[in-house]
């Protein structure tokens, strides 16, 4: 096993729930072996962790629960509470990938009136600032983690505004502003509108 693929298997590990599968067990002794694994493995379970919890804290509206399972009747006693924030995970989990996808499909089309601006504001990763609000120094680590393994990052403007930040089509910048991450920056690009969303192709990045 390379270290491309412990890292696909070690992706989807919760911890010691995972630890009799044999594919999981192959890929932590890979990590043991490997420091520079080991050390992403590390961090990717402060994130998953960090992003667990704050799943665990959310409140759901009242009477979801019921909503949801009324036509399911379940043959053992509810508890309600755990109910109600699967479902609020679930729902924050498809609209997160809603939005994301709408993202995706706006990259292959056709740019039109690209202005080039220069912003300055918060490198976000922009599933834990969308989905939790989270952003700003207690949450660097997990944003850089977040950012480094390939999920969508942006900029938060000092007006408020957010935008999605974008690279020569082909290329991600993910790698460029990973240390950047919850820390305030001047990016200079293109900005584009496709959905109601605002884009910025990353020409420069300039630590504030």
């Amino acid at each position: 096993m390379n270290t491309r693929e412990a890292k696909e298997i070690l992706l989807l590990y919760r911890g010691p729930i995972d630890d009799s599968d044999s594919q999981f067990r192959a890929a932590l002794d890979c990590a043991k072996s490997d420091p520079e694994l080991g050390q992403w493995l590390r961090e990717q379970t402060e994130c998953y962790d960090t992003i667990r919890a704050k799943l665990r804290g959310i409140e759901p509206p009242l009477g979801l629960s019921e909503k949801i399972v009324r036509r399911r009747p379940i043959p053992f006693p509810l508890d309600w509470s755990r109910i109600g924030q699967l479902a609020a995970a679930v729902l924050i989990s498809v609209s997160l990938t809603a939005l994301l996808m709408k993202w995706s499909e706006g990259r292959n089309r056709p740019v039109a009136g690209a202005q080039e601006i220069l912003v300055t504001g918060e490198v976000l990763d922009m599933t834990c600032y969308i989905a939790y609000n989270l952003s700003g120094p207690d949450h660097a680590e997990c944003a850089r983690v977040c950012i480094r393994n390939g999920l969508p990052v942006g900029i938060k403007a000092q007006d408020g505004k957010v935008y999605l930040l974008t690279g020569e089509p082909g290329h991600s910048v993910n790698a460029e502003l990973a240390d950047y991450a919850a820390k305030i920056v001047t990016i200079k690009g293109k900005q584009t509108m496709r959905d109601g969303f605002a884009q910025l192709q990353v020409e420069e990045i300039r630590k504030f």
